[in-house]
């Protein structure tokens, strides 16, 4: 015996035709909704690596700048001075670089000083003995640039948040050690971003510089008498940050170079605010202009990119970046 069949009534159809606008509705609206949703997390994204970028930039250049003393001195060492009548004694077409890449031994000195000295001293004078150095130009394709410089840049980037093989050194313009009318030193890095979106393999550029004052001497030499030189402070350096990068439960050592006998205090600043461990504070510089701090980075140090910031009782001050990693099993 068949079972009749059950007809459709008018409050089915209606549902069936509310399902219907309902599911076409949301096959509309999800790829938008998909779409804002990729756009916020790509800006999100977009904003963290322009930021992880610029401290980068940041960091590298101050590190660069502070080194640069050194290089400085050995300039001085080794290019030829005036004569009694003003007459320099090399030719004037003859650079300073050429001069220093013709002195016999030199490039056995400059390897010599690379390895004993720490990074980025030792690299930066060993280029500049060997005639790399080529101020107030952009200096990013010669030695400095990709084998100390770029270098440097990566070892301070984020890795979480920016990917080293993206990351490029895009200008590098040397302060002039000669003249000492340039004193400034500056770092443009280029990043390749890339966006992520669906079906798309675009990217962007982010370009982020950052420039700092080097320390070297006054091209002039100051005038006699309290009048002349009230309101100068002498410069500080930071010339050492060991070991790099610091650990949790390790010792920290800080070396700072200023005039000898001059009053300084020293403050590191965590994520937590400014440490409280033993053998920070003031202290006086030696006889011959130096120096140190050593302390114990605590164990539960919040990893991470931190500051460290000397001054003297005159006003004087210097800051220099510095990372914290976890301790290595």
């Amino acid at each position: 015996m068949k079972r009749p069949a059950q007809s459709v009534g008018p409050m089915d159809k209606r549902r069936r035709s509310e399902h219907g606008s309902i599911t076409l509705e949301a096959s509309l609206i999800m790829p938008i909704v998909l779409m804002v949703f990729i756009f916020l997390i790509c800006f999100i994204r977009l904003s963290m690596v322009q930021m992880a970028l610029h401290g980068a930039v940041s960091q590298t250049v101050r590190e660069a700048a502070a080194n640069i003393h050194p290089v400085e001195l050995a300039m001085e060492k080794f290019t030829p001075s005036d004569d009694a009548d003003g007459e320099a004694v090399a030719e004037e077409e003859n650079s300073q670089s050429s001069t220093l890449a013709e002195l016999p031994g030199i490039s056995i000195v400059a390897d010599k000083l690379e390895s004993w000295l720490p990074s980025p001293s030792g690299p930066l004078l060993a280029a500049a003995l060997r005639g790399d150095w080529k101020p107030v130009q952009d200096a990013a394709a010669t030695e400095i640039g990709r084998l100390i410089v770029e270098p440097l840049l990566i070892r301070a980037a984020d890795t979480s948040v920016l990917e080293p093989e993206q990351l490029h050194l895009s200008k590098l313009s040397l302060p002039d050690l000669k003249s000492k009318q340039d004193a400034f030193m500056l770092i443009e890095a280029s990043y390749t971003f890339k966006l992520g979106f669906p079906f798309t393999k675009k990217a962007i550029v982010l370009k982020e510089q950052a420039e700092e004052r080097v320390w070297v001497s006054d091209p002039t030499p100051s005038l006699s008498g309290n009048a002349s030189t009230a309101g100068l402070t002498d410069p500080i350096q930071i010339v050492l940050v060991e070991p790099t990068p610091l650990r949790r439960g390790n010792k920290a050592r800080v070396v700072v170079k200023t005039t000898p006998g001059r009053s300084l205090s020293i403050e590191v600043i965590y994520k937590s605010g400014r440490s409280v461990a033993k053998h920070l504070g003031n202290t006086n510089a030696s006889d011959d202009g130096m120096a140190e701090w050593t302390w114990l980075v605590s164990g539960n140090t919040t990893p991470g990119v931190w500051e460290i910031v000397v001054t003297s009782s005159d006003g004087g001050k210097a800051a220099r970046h510095f990372v914290v990693e976890k301790k290595s099993d």
